[in-house]
């Protein structure tokens, strides 16, 4: 089968730019001596985890619950949820993949959270690695490093006995607000400085730290200058997308993912100034990238974009003379956010070339409990 044969809309991956993709990761890693931890939340595809682990990967971050459960019942064996575990019925599942899964861990960043599960470990005869998030500018989840992070920490270890501290994750909150190198260097810099001082405080009280975990797509072309950073987390590198190709992480030639659309509409007028297409909202969302504007660029037509997304319609502007595509083309996007787009659809159709060679389900699409 031939790729213009797919129904559209549809999530094509070509399969050469991921091996790629995967592969240049693993050795950007392995050339600076961070062990590497993709997060899976952008691919959601079982099938891509044991890609990169076979590339070299220690294991893989998930962001919830369900992808994990996805991911161990593939056979993954070293999964670490990046999310805090909060509510009985989570704390359940968690407890139930530590029992079958050799490697579970968890982040935890306040008192309440972490005396809950070690309650319920302790009721279960169970004792569960944890990984403390601290704040480094994200301003998200993450206890504030120094005074409050060392009474965090010293309360695991004295108090806590269905808890074994690991080590520490932080998300660097500057490194994705800039478009220049420099800028972007700094931040990530300073994200990792914040956990290795954390880290330094912690040993100087008697507790040492495994793991001081980082990372991000665009913070991995930096890997190689920073110091004291034992794991990263990268994600979206896999498939690439607008928003990160803005930030300089890669080019649109890099990208392994587009979405596979079709020409349905032409204005029956002499100079038409649009044409319409079968994705909308539904399979683009609504995200923006960085500078580029538009819900999606076409590897066509390189200087158009989707002006507006409806749900089922993707609606492109024509510059003054520009002629439009005859209904029925197939044509490809870019996506500006490729972590949404890939949890809108159920399968990732696989090509070298123009040749159809796989389908594979998406597995973890959905997974947000």
């Amino acid at each position: 089968m031939k790729k213009h044969n797919i129904s559209t809309p549809a999530l094509v991956v070509d399969l050469d730019k991921l091996r790629h993709n995967i592969d240049e990761m693993a050795q950007r890693a392995k050339k600076a001596g961070i062990a590497l931890r993709p997060h899976i939340k952008t691919h959601k595809t079982p099938i891509i985890a044991h890609m990169q682990i076979k590339a070299g990967a220690v294991g893989i971050a998930c962001a919830k619950l369900g992808e994990a459960e996805v991911m161990a019942a593939a056979g993954i064996e070293d999964i670490f949820i990046a999310y805090p575990i909060v509510g009985q019925d989570k704390i359940e599942r968690l407890f139930n993949l530590t029992r079958w899964v050799p490697m579970i861990s968890t982040s935890v960043d306040t008192f309440e959270a972490a005396r809950t599960l070690n309650d319920a470990a302790i009721a279960r005869g169970q004792c569960i690695d944890v990984i403390v998030e601290i704040e480094a500018g994200y301003r998200r989840t993450g206890i504030e490093p120094g005074k409050q992070l060392l009474r965090f920490v010293k309360e695991i270890v004295t108090s806590m006995p269905g808890l074994r501290y690991k080590g520490l994750m932080y998300m660097a909150g500057e490194t994705c607000k800039h478009l220049e190198r420099e800028k972007q260097l700094a931040g990530e810099q300073a994200g990792a400085r914040i956990a290795t001082e954390a880290a330094a405080l912690l040993r100087a009280h008697g507790i040492e730290t495994e793991v001081i975990s980082g990372g991000s797509t665009p913070g991995a072309q930096y890997m190689d200058k920073l110091e004291g950073i034992t794991e990263y987390r990268a994600g979206c590198y896999v498939f690439g997308d607008m928003n990160y190709a803005d930030l300089g992480a890669h080019t649109r030639e890099q990208m392994a993912l587009t979405i596979l659309t079709t020409v349905v509409s032409v204005p029956s007028v002499p100079e038409p100034d649009h044409f319409a297409v079968d994705a909308g909202s539904k399979a683009l969302t609504h995200c923006l990238a960085r500078t580029t504007p538009g819900h999606g660029v076409f590897v066509q037509y390189p200087n158009l974009t989707v002006n507006v997304a409806s749900e089922e319609h993707g609606a492109v502007h024509l510059p003054k003379g520009t002629k439009p595509p005859r209904i029925g083309t197939k044509l490809d996007i870019y996506p500006n956010y490729v972590s949404d787009v890939v949890n809108m659809f159920d399968k990732l159709w696989v090509v070298q070339g123009n040749d159809l060679i796989a389908v594979w389900d998406i597995l973890g699409r959905g997974k947000s409990v």
